[in-house]
């Protein structure tokens, strides 16, 4: 390597280049791999733009508190209005507390799927107390 950088940078250049790279140039590649990662990932994961579609008060089937203490947050199994079941995570401690035989279930509906995605919100949002 130092043979190549002294053709292309002359011998005294290629001795400085190959010390820094030497100490620097793993670091340097790493963050430089790691922005890269970041950038596909900030370009690439986006799941587009959702609406809100409504709040819906639905009948819970199962609620186990996350390391067993509500504060810390609940996973909820909750009955849909179309029948199908689905499970729902809230780390919210206010959140977490208010699950009781009912939740309070957000419905966000993309925009370009279409797809609805569902979030466990407070009760009082659903208009009940």
């Amino acid at each position: 390597m130092l043979n190549v950088l002294s053709a292309v940078f002359g011998p005294h250049r290629a001795v400085s280049i190959y010390a820094f790279l030497k100490t620097w140039g793993l670091a340097l590649a790493g963050a430089l791999v790691m922005v890269v990662i970041v950038s596909v990932i900030v370009l690439v994961g986006d799941d587009g733009e959702h609406e809100h579609e409504a709040f819906l008060t639905v009948p819970v089937l199962s609620a186990t508190a996350i390391n067993g203490d509500l504060r810390n947050g609940v996973v909820a199994s909750v009955r849909l209005p179309d029948g199908s079941a689905v499970s729902l995570t809230s780390t919210d401690a206010q959140i977490s507390q208010s699950v009781g035989s009912d939740a309070c279930v957000e419905k966000r509906v993309y925009v370009e799927s279409g797809e609805a995605r569902y979030r466990l919100k407070l009760p009082r949002l659903c208009g009940s107390s």
